[in-house]
């Protein structure tokens, strides 16, 4: 089939992508390759906010300061202060494509979360994400110059003399499709997929980093792996989200004997970074032997809760947890990764011709672990400085590259593979590692990896191929976690621990009966 060609080409439709693709189409042509729908992507599953520092009481320099705290020591320092200094353009362009903030006699109101020292998060109630990929999106549609193929996905990056010149996808009721172009952008999202417990969509299996390392692109820091404290624990909801923007507003965490625990473990209590917090659940409920902890919200009133968290108060009254009078079962489950295809403040790859944005890159910006909200903020100004800079890096005329062939397993394979990765990451590149746990991991990889390539050609099919990719992604995961020789951030490694154990006898004020959840 001869190939599609434009100026530009979009693999993945989340924030960073449709930002990059309105920026780029002020200068050519821009198509977009999503896998699955257009407003499909983890950007509309995002509930906490976006962090700016807009307030009266607020600035760059204490945004930087926060994120630079968070990030352990292993952030770039240009890079944050990028992302901080352009955060009030990025909110004021949202704003001008139609998203809406809430807001009080004129100014946003302003949230806070673990790690934040001002209130600086600018949300749309709980469901923040979905607001900003609705005027993303709604604004994608309205463009002429931007070409839109949803359910097709990308099997193959095009290279031609070092160069990435375009992709090759496969395209519902089409097939095999080339598509060339003189700049290609990753913006694939995360790779969630690869664990047992994940708060990310189906569509994050780490389709980019297979995709980017594959083509030679480096990839640095994915053992810094993000576990969200609070995940719902029901079987009837897994994984769903209890944004960090209900600790912000005043909810707290306790085992199950009522005991408010933070207390032993971070004097900044349930607004401690999710490392910290994510360890310290875990701590807790193996201490006790339980599965999971609980979140307290019920002194909060039903007034501010059904105000600042309508979506969350809707969900859990559908499995009768009533927030306003049950205490909420939750477990640590993997988020969001803060390492990937490594970039430089315009987005380039070490691939000339390819640039990458969003949560598949590693800008520098999250260092050892992310500050909370800075996730859609990274999306937006590094996307937007990577449209600008690919127009300007254009090579000439794009040749025709040569394609090598596609190997696909059969689907009741693939499972089976992906399930026996999902396991092995879990228990052992998770919040807590070992050496000895990360190289039986290693090998499990390997041989998981080795066996896919073995196993019979079939005809073609998305979750194998996804698989794949997670196993790749795998790789370097836990490459980065046995390099890594300090404990730092989110990688913790109880073999390199010096700390002293928590003092778990410390005194907390006295706490009433936790009241009876038909989750618990």
């Amino acid at each position: 089939m001869d190939a599609h060609r434009f100026d530009f080409l979009v693999i993945g439709s989340g924030l960073a992508g449709l930002t990059y693709a309105l920026r780029a189409a002020e200068h050519g042509t821009v198509c977009v390759l999503t896998k699955g729908e257009v407003s499909e992507s983890n950007t509309s599953w995002a509930q906490g906010g976006i962090a700016a520092a807009v307030g009266e009481a607020d600035s760059w320099e204490l945004h930087e300061r926060d994120t630079l705290i968070a990030g352990a020591g292993l952030c770039d320092e240009k890079a944050v202060r990028f992302l901080v200094q352009n955060a009030p353009e990025a909110i004021n362009w949202l704003i001008a494509l139609g998203a809406r903030f809430d807001a009080a006699g004129g100014d946003l109101v302003l949230g806070r979360e673990g790690g934040h020292s001002r209130n600086r998060i600018v949300h749309h109630a709980d469901k923040t994400g979905w607001e900003i990929e609705r005027a993303v999106v709604a604004a994608v549609r309205q463009n002429p110059k931007i070409s839109v193929f949803q359910h097709t996905f990308v099997t193959r990056l095009l290279s031609q003399d070092a160069c990435c010149v375009g992709a090759s996808a496969h395209v519902e009721d089409l097939g095999e499709v080339p598509f060339l172009a003189s700049a290609v952008m990753l913006a694939t999202g995360g790779c969630g997929k690869m664990y047992q417990h994940t708060t990310n969509p189906p569509v994050a299996t780490a389709d980019g980093i297979a995709l980017g390392s594959g083509l030679g692109a480096k990839v640095a820091d994915m053992e810094f792996m993000q576990f969200h404290p609070t995940t719902l624990y029901h079987p009837q909801m897994r994984s769903f989200l209890i944004t960090e923007a209900v600790r912000g507003a005043g909810g707290t965490l306790r085992n199950h004997l009522g005991r408010r625990f933070m207390y032993d473990y971070d004097e900044r209590l349930e607004l401690a970074p999710r490392d910290v917090v994510a360890r310290a659940i875990e701590a807790e409920m193996k201490k006790h032997g339980t599965w999971c902890v609980y979140l307290d919200t019920t002194h909060l009133g039903l007034e501010q809760i059904q105000h600042e968290f309508p979506t969350i108060y809707e969900k859990l009254a559908t499995i009768d947890v009533e927030m306003e009078k049950d205490w909420i079962p939750v477990v640590p489950a993997q988020h969001y990764s803060c390492g990937g295809v490594v970039t430089d403040l315009d987005g380039r790859t070490t691939v000339p011709g390819l640039y990458a944005a969003g949560e598949v890159a590693s800008t520098g910006v999250h260092g050892a672990n992310r500050l909370a909200s800075n996730s859609l903020l990274e999306a937006i100004v590094f996307a937007r400085s990577a449209a600008d800079a690919s127009w300007n890096d254009r090579p000439g005329e794009v040749p025709e590259p040569h394609a090598n062939g596609l190997h696909c397993i059969s689907e009741a394979e693939s499972i089976r593979i992906r399930r026996a990765l999902q396991r092995s990451m879990m228990n052992g590149v998770g919040i807590v590692r070992s050496f000895e746990g990360l190289r039986e991991v290693e090998r499990t990889v390997a041989g998981l990896l080795a066996e896919y390539e073995t196993l019979p050609n079939a005809p073609y099919s998305q979750h194998p191929l996804e698989t794949r990719n997670l196993l790749i992604a795998a790789q370097h995961v836990v490459r980065g976690a046995l390099e890594r020789k300090e404990n730092v951030g989110l990688h913790y490694n109880r073999d390199l621990a010096t700390e002293p154990a928590p003092n778990n006898e410390a005194p907390a004020p006295p706490v009433a009966a936790p009241s009876p959840t038909s989750a618990g």
